[in-house]
């Protein structure tokens, strides 16, 4: 360890809010372990098969003991994202694909599914996908584990650490930060790692600060130095001076954590001055529905139907197994309004399989385009969707909306299957609201003719940054220029309000800015009465709009738009509400 003299400060992107401090540790993220490779004897195939079953089993186990763990200290979402671990090792690529392969290949069985596994991580990285890398690092995750069982190796883990410490990593996996208690890891800072990962997710969850976008090789030379991290601000401070230290001693306790509570999904959420609004909760898995109760949401407004194919071909995804997915949802959704965005796949998210890569994805057959010219996909989620909407609150809402034809097209072909479903015989919805999502320029300014085509309208406030502001938010290096508070956005989402106020057409606000107590002020005063975010989010949105307005809100709107930079809005914002801020749980 080479001792540093001066205080140093690093610039980095908050991914978890919160402020520690503790003591700097390295952990390798995947262990680049040379694993034995040998050829086997046939009348050892089964021996090896046997062995990796009984590693699969073992890491079935690891997993569930973790869930417990975390079920028990109240790390609820956490806990979820495990149990995607858990059904992942039931997908046949994990079970039935690799033994196929140990019998094909004639080798020992780690060598066989480390091979596996590498070209699956191949295939994977060559997808640009911000939600595709994120899910690839949980593959190769649960893979690490496997590997642990068929070929244990030394290796750093979190009981070989003190408690205090500060983690630094390339990468942070799932895993780690799900056996990760806060009395023990105060804080992780990492070089890669986006705020839509799971291990981000999960760092949220357990109240762990988290910083991303940190050269690791600069914090190689400060391994076990005193080290502050500011996730609030995204600042790591290398060898703090005594005054420094002092000074977060004091921020700490000003941060008092709360014990979330379950919360009554139908309970009233109103301002000071009775203001009605509605939260709804984005989600992306079975489990998640769990969370709707716990946070104490309205209903789902975005269910990111795609995440329940993951891992399998497009074309596989059979109208039968759908229905049973979306029968499941809707049975567990309890009557409360479930909104299906129907498949937001192609271009970088449909390279799978037989979808071959395009030179510029983010700009090709995504989304709407993708499902139009692939119908076939298009009409089985249809069919498979509309066969439970007599089971609940069901609404579909059609991803990436650019022009008018688009949506005509979409809701003829909607037409087209409720009218077969029926001659089939099959029982459904008289009436099954079709939204659409705001999430492009062109789809902003033709709102007005979108409105009069649909039942509600959703702002895509994450995509509609990117697409506006010329700016990958899962780019390290654009963070800066990502700005929900940037005056254009602004005005977007007025604009949006102001149209669907005049076709009557329900306007909700999804995405991150919809997570931010801090932008609430603001959108509640453009007109924005519906809000759909993670499910962590909403006792912060729902406490913070309690300690609110809308008189002062609307109050401050022509002032906000008089301002020309994020800065400012960022500014005029703070200086009113972040005392307000720093009383909610976050």
């Amino acid at each position: 360890m080479t001792e540093a003299l001066e205080e140093i400060i690093l610039k980095g992107a908050p991914i978890s809010k919160g402020v520690s401090i503790g003591k700097l540790y390295f952990m390798e993220d995947f262990p680049d372990d040379i694993i034995p490779e040998f050829p086997i004897q046939s009348g050892d195939v089964e021996n090896e098969i046997a062995r990796y079953r009984k590693a699969v089993l073992s890491s079935r186990e690891d997993l569930h003991t973790l869930q417990r763990f975390l079920a028990k200290e109240g790390s609820n979402e956490a806990a979820s994202i495990i149990d995607t671990h858990i059904q992942m090792l039931e997908d046949p690529f994990m079970t039935t694909f690799v033994e196929k392969k140990i019998r094909q290949m004639m080798k020992n069985t780690e060598a066989v599914f480390r091979s596996v596994m590498s070209d699956y991580e191949k295939e994977f990285s060559k997808i640009k996908d911000s939600f595709f890398k994120q899910r690839l690092l949980d593959v190769k995750d649960l893979s690490n584990r496997i590997l642990r069982h068929l070929y244990p190796r030394e290796q750093v883990t979190l009981s070989d650490l003190p408690d205090g410490v500060v983690i630094f990593t390339k990468e942070l996996v799932p895993s780690l930060t799900a056996e990760s208690s806060a009395k023990q890891v105060f804080g992780f800072i990492t070089e890669m790692g986006g705020s839509t990962s799971h291990a981000a997710l999960i760092a949220r969850s357990k109240g762990i600060p988290y910083i991303s976008n940190i050269n690791v090789e600069t914090l190689r030379q400060f391994e076990e130095c005193d080290v502050i991290i500011d996730a609030d601000q995204g600042v790591v401070i290398l060898n703090p001076t005594y005054d420094t230290v002092v000074h977060y001693k004091g921020k700490q306790e000003r941060k008092k954590p709360t014990i979330q509570k379950e919360v009554k999904p139908d309970r009233k959420i109103e301002t000071l001055d009775g203001c009605a609004i509605t939260l709804l909760a984005n989600i992306e898995s079975i489990a998640d529905l769990d969370l709707i109760d716990l946070y104490g949401a309205h209903g789902v407004g975005l269910f990111r139907s795609e995440f329940l194919f993951f891992g399998k071909e497009l074309h596989s995804f059979s109208e039968e197994e759908q229905y049973d997915l979306y029968l499941r949802v809707m049975e567990n959704a309890k009557g409360r309004p479930l909104i299906f965005r129907t498949f937001d796949v192609g271009g970088d998210k449909g390279c799978i399989s037989r979808y071959e890569p395009e030179p510029n994805p983010a700009l090709g057959c995504r989304a709407i385009r993708f499902l139009l010219r692939n119908r076939d996909i298009f009409i089985m989620q249809l069919r498979a969707l509309m066969r439970v909407s007599l089971k609940g609150d069901l609404r579909i809402l059609l991803p990436l909306i650019s022009d008018v034809t688009e949506l005509l097209d979409a809701k003829e072909l909607i037409q087209e299957v409720a009218i077969d479903l029926r001659k089939e015989g099959h029982e459904i919805a008289d009436e099954i609201p079709v939204g659409s999502m705001i999430e492009v320029p062109s789809a902003v300014i033709i709102c007005d003719l979108i409105a009069r085509e649909c039942d509600f309208l959703s702002i895509g406030t994450n995509d509609l940054l990117q697409y506006t502001l010329a700016t990958d938010r899962t780019h390290q290096d654009m963070h800066s220029f990502y700005k929900s508070s940037h005056p254009s956005i602004i005005r977007m989402v007025r604009h949006v309000v102001q149209e669907g106020l005049k076709s009557e057409t329900p306007v909700s606000l999804c995405g991150e800015m919809a997570a931010d107590p801090l932008m609430l002020p603001l959108l509640l005063g453009l007109g924005v009465r519906s809000f759909s975010c993670a499910p962590r989010y909403i006792p912060a949105i729902r406490d913070m709009t309690k300690r609110l307005t809308l008189a002062e809100c609307q109050d401050q709107v022509d002032d906000i738009l008089k301002l020309e930079t994020c800065q400012e809005v960022e500014q005029y914002l703070q200086e009113r509400y972040e005392k307000l801020i720093s009383e909610i749980s976050l």
